[in-house]
């Protein structure tokens, strides 16, 4: 354990060097933030409430949703171990005395670990000073903590397996263009899922994707609280195992390949 501690600790702090690009990052959320803002405050010019979301619930989720990109919540943005798979550099990470899931996960929960302090962070406070958006009391943080570890866990794990495929296409960037829209929408990065017509909201509810963006969301804002956050976590931690499971199910069946073929 000792191990994978020293190597989210060291991949957190290879974050923090560059700053240029989260300030450049901090200020792309805060721009579309502000952006979804508007055009909610639009839509409710007229007062009222829409599927059980107010205006301040609306503009909240959008600053939320904003923050929760810096764990992969909105799109899978990290290439490297598709490159390492094309650059055959995975084959020395692979002979290496670790778990190879394990490498990988700890480098993800370092570098996501520190987006999301700063750049997740600073992006919400802009939310809370410019648009008055909520701000949790401190009941809330145990359950805010527990729902974004297992987001984190989530996305990784979604992510591990869309980037796996790159040992059995030539090119993999379609796959992940179709992971990328398939996350941001179904999701309810875009959209909260009760937007949603009913058939497509129930076909996002039968996804792991809402446990990444929307589930966070609604237990950072309150709206799942009480039994309900309770049966909140459990399906994080259900989807949680399934996506893990995929993951070094592909990883043993890579490994197989790799063998086979004299790598």
């Amino acid at each position: 354990m000792r191990l994978y501690y020293e190597i989210a600790r060291r991949s957190f702090r290879r974050a923090t060097i560059y700053r240029s690009s989260y300030v450049a990052g901090i200020l792309t959320n805060a721009f579309f933030g502000a952006l979804r803002s508007y055009m909610f405050i639009a839509l409710y010019g007229a007062g009222g409430a829409v599927a059980g979301f107010t205006k301040a619930d609306a503009v909240s989720y959008t600053w939320v949703t904003q923050a929760l990109i810096s764990i992969g919540a909105g799109w899978i943005f990290s290439r490297e171990l598709t490159t390492s798979i094309r650059t055959g550099d995975v084959i020395t990470d692979l002979s290496r005395p670790w778990n190879f899931y394990g490498y990988w996960l700890s480098q993800w929960l370092g570098e996501r670990g520190f987006n999301l302090l700063v750049r997740g962070t600073l992006t919400y406070l802009i939310g809370v000073l410019y648009f008055g958006a909520y701000v949790p009391g401190p009941a809330q943080w145990p359950g805010i903590v527990a729902t974004l570890m297992l987001a984190l866990i989530l996305s990784f794990a979604f992510s591990f397996v869309v980037n796996m495929s790159a040992f059995w296409l030539l090119d993999s960037n379609g796959v992940m263009m179709i992971g990328n829209i398939m996350l941001s929408f179904f999701s309810g990065f875009l959209l909260p899922i009760a937007f949603f017509p009913a058939p497509l909201a129930a076909v996002a509810r039968a996804l792991p994707f809402q446990a990444i963006t929307s589930v966070p969301a609604q237990v950072f804002l309150g709206q799942i609280a009480g039994p309900a956050l309770g049966q909140a976590l459990l399906l994080q931690a259900m989807w949680a195992i399934a996506l893990v499971g995929l993951g070094l199910f592909m990883l043993r069946a890579a490994m197989q390949k790799v063998i086979v073929q004299g790598g």
